[in-house]
């Protein structure tokens, strides 16, 4: 393990109580991340305040794996809904990249390094990550695809191309699925059927897009997690793009969707989703109410 004893031996030095302290500061900002919010726009303070934890907390305790799946859920909740202009909403997601990558080394010094870590199979990363890391592993992975995917949203398509976003969207989400599929009640299956769903196949760029995958992630997320509003907003949205034949079925699952009350602790999440169900209805020519 690449610098195991400098690591531990700082850990040894920091007191577990304030490594602790700062998660629970920064779990706590989290939670109250929609306070004061204005219609989809969060106040910045109490996001700010969560990752100013979260980066103390990795500071203090660089090899926590947590720390960092949690820094970069932050990041990307800022960007996302508490950022004022598109310049400060991409800084958000440049920094998630750079958090992610130091996670990774962290992940792969507990995993054999680097190059075996990032040639071991999805399928088999269960069994090359010891088990009480897998946890935060799965969150590490979800995480930086969801900053990744965001960050390509932002920088636009000819810079996502350059960078390789499209496999590397798809290698770490798999990995998420792999270890954690339940993860936010689906979150790794809704991303990649995303994936499947509306990435254009294109050879050495893409060429792991297989539509027939879409629609069995997207039943898969809603069968095990029906109570998340994303599922059936993902099943509806899936099958109108690519089942045209069960389009009323379709339409009744945006519906549902359109009628949904947000979930206590994730109300700006939800009515995002609400939202985007509403304008599909609209599009579609449908009434949501």
């Amino acid at each position: 393990m690449r610098w195991a004893a400098l690591l531990c031996f700082a850990f040894l030095l920091v007191p577990r109580a304030g490594w602790g302290s700062a998660i629970a500061e920064g779990d706590a900002a989290w939670e109250r991340r929609a306070e004061g919010r204005s219609g989809l726009r969060a106040r910045p303070e109490a996001i700010s305040e969560a990752i100013a934890a979260y980066e103390r907390a990795i500071s203090e305790s660089p090899e926590s794996l947590e720390a960092y799946w949690k820094l970069l859920r932050a990041l990307w909740f800022a960007g996302d809904f508490a950022s004022p202009n598109r310049a400060e909403e991409r800084s958000r997601y440049e920094r998630g990249k750079q958090v992610a990558e130091r996670g990774f080394g962290i992940l792969a010094a507990r995993a054999g390094g680097r190059d075996a870590l990032d040639s071991t199979p999805a399928r088999d990363l269960p069994g090359r990550i010891p088990e009480a890391d897998r946890a935060d592993a799965a969150r590490l992975y979800f995480w930086s695809a969801v900053n990744v995917a965001a960050w390509s949203r932002v920088a636009g398509l000819l810079q996502a191309v350059r960078e390789g976003v499209a496999n590397r969207l798809h290698r770490e989400t798999e990995r998420a699925v792999a270890l954690d599929a339940g993860l936010e009640e689906g979150g790794p299956l809704r991303l990649l059927s995303r994936l499947h769903a509306e990435l254009p196949k294109v050879p050495l760029l893409s060429g792991f897009v297989d539509r027939s995958l879409a629609m069995p992630l997207a039943e898969r997320a809603l069968r095990e997690h029906a109570k998340h509003p994303g599922n059936p907003f993902l099943l509806g949205l899936t099958i109108l793009e690519l089942v045209p034949e069960r389009r009323e079925e379709g339409l009744g699952l945006l519906e549902r969707t359109a009628r949904i009350e947000p979930r206590p602790g994730h109300e700006i999440e939800d009515l995002a989703i609400r939202e985007e169900a509403i304008e599909r209805l609209q599009k579609e020519g449908r009434s949501p109410i």
